[in-house]
């Protein structure tokens, strides 16, 4: 009997623990609700009192970059800042707590008030502050209220560039002409303080081991000033940061100088004249290889008539093959003649005849007289006896000469007279196609002869 009764009354116990518990949990559930439901109220009351009590507020806004941009009338007048101006501020404003609660420093605009620049110098200027939301508030104060800039004028000016390869490395034989660069200037923009401090621009190129041939490198440029400092400045702009060098490499060669004779009279023997000539070599660069195949350098003509009795030295302008480059620094060469033994002898010429007339034609012959001037050695070798003008008439033949020591040598010259042919009438010479001497009035059959130092 009374195991039934335990077995009934624990169904019953297990029954009403539940349903206490269940009544726990709704009643706890009601209370959350409440709970949620007070916080919002709350906050909604908060607000509204807020609102309605404190409609303002004040915060502070750090770290808004301060701008700068130039006026229309500094871009018209070539005005700007030397040097790029780069800061920030800190404001503290007041206004509704909806409306600048949440502002943060790129919500504003700061810039300098640059109205008042009117031309170069130090200006001290505002610095505005404006809202990029179009909110409204009230701005109390600006850590950064005025900036001092100094102000001047946009200039552009052209240099040239020094082009430089300093560490080449040559084999022996071998030249480096002038470095140049491509282009030549350049120009550069900036303020006119800082164009002034602009001493040179360099491209200095590099070349790694021996060359010997030209190069073109591509180089940058570095601007120096006076001090010898590189220049650095954003606010300096460059027409070009890099040019191509050009090297140009030669091959040199010592060359002894030689000329050539024109208006060598026909039986002139041309080895006669002694002579020395300065410099008697020089330097000599190339582009390519062809000097190699140079032993000599021709430099010019030196006509035999123009040599005169009163003139020992002759000029001959030093040309070269187009292309090679003088390394010796002269321009002409000098040639002195050794012509102290020579003679002059003037022989007058006024029967003069025309022969070979053609049948339709008649021939007036208007210059009655001609002086034959023959240029030779001295009366002690002869040479007046040979050609004395009371020599009997006929053909003067060739006549071999006294020597006298080749210049420089100890072999001996063999002088030749020119032959003088026609006759001889009433002591008046007729002359068919005469010749002249050195510095005679008429002319020589010519033959080119070489002359060497």
């Amino acid at each position: 009997m009374d195991n039934k009764n335990n077995s009934e009354q624990k169904p019953r116990n297990q029954r009403s623990f539940r349903s206490l518990v269940g009544g726990m949990g709704k009643a706890a559930r009601n209370n959350l609700k409440i709970i949620v439901l007070s916080t919002v109220l709350a906050v909604i009351v908060w607000i509204l009192v807020s609102v309605q009590v404190f409609p303002t507020i004040e915060t502070s806004i750090s770290g808004i970059p301060i701008q700068v941009q130039p006026t229309e009338y500094m871009i018209s007048n070539n005005l700007q800042i030397i040097d790029s101006y780069s800061g920030t501020t800190d404001i503290r404003i007041e206004g509704k707590r909806y409306d600048i609660a949440a502002l943060k420093a790129e919500d504003f605009y700061a810039a300098l008030d640059l109205d008042s620049v009117r031309s170069a110098g130090t200006f001290t200027v505002p610095v505005s502050v404006s809202s990029k939301t179009g909110v409204e508030y009230t701005l109390l104060e600006t850590s950064q209220m005025a900036v001092t800039i100094t102000i001047d004028e946009i200039a552009t000016r052209e240099f040239p560039i020094t082009a430089y390869a300093p560490d080449i490395s040559l084999p022996e034989g071998y030249y480096v002409d002038e470095i140049t660069a491509s282009p030549a200037t350049v120009t550069v923009t900036g303020s006119a303080s800082v164009l002034d401090k602009i001493s040179r621009i360099e491209a200095k190129a590099t070349l790694d081991g021996e060359i010997h041939e030209s190069h073109e490198v591509q180089t940058p440029l570095t601007i120096y000033t006076a001090s010898g400092s590189k220049l650095v400045n954003d606010d300096v702009k460059i027409s070009a940061d890099s040019v191509m060098v050009n090297i140009p490499i030669y091959m040199q060669k010592e060359l002894p100088l030689t000329f050539s004779f024109a208006g060598v009279p026909q039986y002139f023997d041309i080895d006669s004249l002694g002579f020395d000539i300065s410099p008697k070599s020089i330097m000599v660069a190339a582009p390519d290889d062809s000097i190699s195949n140079l032993s000599e350098l021709n430099i010019g003509t030196v006509n035999i008539a123009d040599i005169r009795l009163n003139q020992t030295v002759s000029t001959i302008p030093i040309t070269l093959p187009e292309g090679y480059k003088n390394l010796s620094g002269y321009n002409s060469a000098r040639v002195t003649w050794d012509i102290a033994d020579y003679g002059k002898l003037d022989f007058p010429v006024t029967n003069i005849t025309v022969v070979n007339v053609p049948d339709n034609m008649e021939v007036d012959i208007i210059t009655q007289e001609l002086t034959l001037s023959v240029i030779g050695p001295s009366e002690r070798t002869g040479f007046r006896r040979l050609l004395h003008p009371r020599q009997p008439s006929g053909s003067f033949p060739a006549r071999r000469l006294p020597g006298r020591p080749r210049h420089g040598g100890n072999n001996r010259l063999r002088w030749q007279q020119l032959p003088c042919r026609g006759k001889l009438q009433n002591n008046r010479q007729r002359t068919h196609g005469s010749r002249r001497g050195i510095n005679g009035d008429n002319h020589f059959t010519d033959k080119d002869r070489t002359g060497r130092a």
